[in-house]
């Protein structure tokens, strides 16, 4: 009884008259001013003047004011919020990736398109990445191969190929490229075996019948190629994620097809949430052909 007399006297207040508030409280003028009358008769109060159309707060309903703007002040602070998070003006999008460049080439788009949405990124496993999901601590993963859980929604973004690094003294140094069975016996240095980099290179191992000679296993790109500066052995690396050095020679490998791939993830019962789905269509919108490039 009492909201629902409160609720329209706050909105008479509010908008400067009975008709408005009609309008915004989705009911009819009459019972605006039946709840508005019924407050005043209850507690013998006069908390309006009336001249015609004209309303004016009287001093009971200016201080009455003070105190319903704190009960309803705060829903209209919560509506606001929520209607710029529908409308994509405001909200945090969370995300971890198995590697940085992807999602980065995304939100270089995204936020021209939503400037008032923060990111929050993490760098990670597929293993936590998925888990991570699951228990709704990121909105979006990047993983680096096709989920084919129904949990998950999944779609392909781009693929990258996988080169060799050498130090600038190396002998292979100068070449350009290689043939797989060049690396015969080489001393390597190797990410760990769940890493899609190192995966990709093991394949094209196995297929060409390859050994080599692993003397250093790194859980960090950045330690690979640091190991490879300091002339650990050979490394391998996904090309969005090579940074130029002048002691640092990358080659292709000529007769092994090795790429990373990358993949946008999310829990399936959550695909068409507002920011997931403005996430989504963003990178749909980013051309195949300039896609590692941007």
């Amino acid at each position: 009884m009492y909201q629902k007399w409160l609720q329209a006297f706050h909105t008479v207040a509010t908008t400067g008259g009975f008709t408005r508030a009609a309008h915004v409280l989705n009911v009819g003028q009459p019972t605006i001013s039946t709840h508005v009358k019924a407050l005043e008769d209850y507690f013998q109060v006069e908390l309006f003047h009336r001249r015609g159309r004209t309303v004016t707060l009287t001093a009971t309903g200016a201080a009455l004011l003070t105190v319903t703007r704190g009960l309803y002040g705060h829903e209209e602070e919560a509506l606001a919020l929520l209607r710029a998070t529908r409308d994509r003006e405001t909200g945090q999008l969370t995300l971890n990736a198995v590697g940085p460049f992807d999602v980065m080439e995304v939100l270089q788009v995204f936020r021209r398109e939503h400037p008032g949405i923060t990111t929050r990124i993490t760098l990670g496993f597929e293993g936590e990445i998925l888990d991570g999901l699951r228990d709704f601590d990121y909105d979006i993963g990047v993983v680096g191969r096709q989920v084919d859980d129904p949990v998950f929604h999944c779609e392909f973004y781009n693929r990258h190929r996988v080169l060799i690094i050498v130090h600038a003294d190396h002998p292979l140094s100068r070449r350009r490229s290689i043939r797989m069975g060049e690396l015969e016996g080489c001393d390597m240095v190797l990410r760990p075996s769940f890493s899609t980099t190192r995966q990709a290179f093991d394949r094209a191992l196995h297929d060409t019948g390859v050994t080599v000679n692993p003397v250093m296993e790194i859980n960090s790109r950045e330690a690979a190629r640091e190991a490879v500066l300091r002339g650990f052995g050979i490394g391998v690396i996904s090309e969005s994620e090579l940074a130029p050095s002048p002691s640092i020679r990358t080659l292709r490998v000529s007769d092994a097809e090795m790429f990373t791939k990358a993949f946008f993830v999310c829990l399936a019962e959550r695909r068409d949430r507002p920011l997931i789905d403005a996430y989504f269509r963003t990178a749909a919108s980013i051309d195949p052909k300039r896609r590692g490039s941007l």
